[in-house]
């Protein structure tokens, strides 16, 4: 397990063109996974999400995209009652529609939702300015994944730290966890059909009379 920080990015860096064509190394791969991360201006997926509380955990098949630095949109696609219902937020507010009523209401605080830790941007974002990130590998299923764990900011009893699963071969996110304090999975979510940085409209994010994105 390494920690992610400035001179070790340095030693990363000169490692790359000392090793050459060698099978890659963790170091080589948190090297492109940060580089990568870096790059990310925007993304698109589907995704299979559990949520876990006190009751029975829930389900969700949604839709997601992201725009640095702190634009998403969220589409439910199950459970069906709720499929089509938005949820547009530029990081600090959100806007939620719900087609069967066919309203639209404000949620002030949206950092603090569960929802805004569902998405990937957000844990860049977190893994970019954290000092404490670690890099692992483990083994899922017999493929091998590399591992980045980073703490939530906050102090949330709930939402205290998160774990990633990337695909080594093309640094595709596999899965992402948020974790509470008692080390207790209290998120998961599952990508599908991963796009970096496709192209989305300039008003994609802005939303409109009837709830949608223009």
């Amino acid at each position: 397990m390494r920690k992610a920080g400035a001179v070790f990015l340095v030693v990363i860096f000169i490692g790359v063109f000392i090793i050459g064509c060698a099978p890659k190394t963790d170091e080589e791969i948190y090297y492109q996974s940060q580089k990568l991360l870096n790059k990310i201006d925007s993304y698109h997926c589907t995704v299979r999400i559990k949520v876990f509380g006190n009751r029975d955990p829930q389900e969700y098949r949604m839709i997601q995209w992201f725009r640095n630095p702190d634009q998403y949109k969220l589409e439910i696609i199950e459970p069906e009652s709720l499929k089509g219902n938005i949820t547009l937020s530029d990081g600090k507010r959100a806007w939620i529609y719900h087609p069967g009523i066919e309203e639209t209401w404000m949620m002030e605080d949206f950092r603090n939702s569960e929802k805004q830790n569902m998405f990937l941007g957000y844990f860049i974002k977190n893994c970019l300015e954290s000092e404490d990130a670690i890099l692992s590998r483990e083994k899922l299923n017999n493929e091998e994944y590399l591992l980045i764990e980073t703490s939530i900011p906050g102090n949330h009893a709930y939402f205290n730290k998160e774990k990633l699963w990337f695909h080594i071969e093309d640094l595709k996110p596999y899965k992402l966890q948020v974790i509470d304090i008692k080390e207790q999975v209290r998120i998961q979510v599952w990508y599908e059909d991963f796009e970096y940085n496709p192209k989305l409209d300039e008003n994609f994010f802005h939303i409109s009379g009837n709830g949608r994105s223009e």
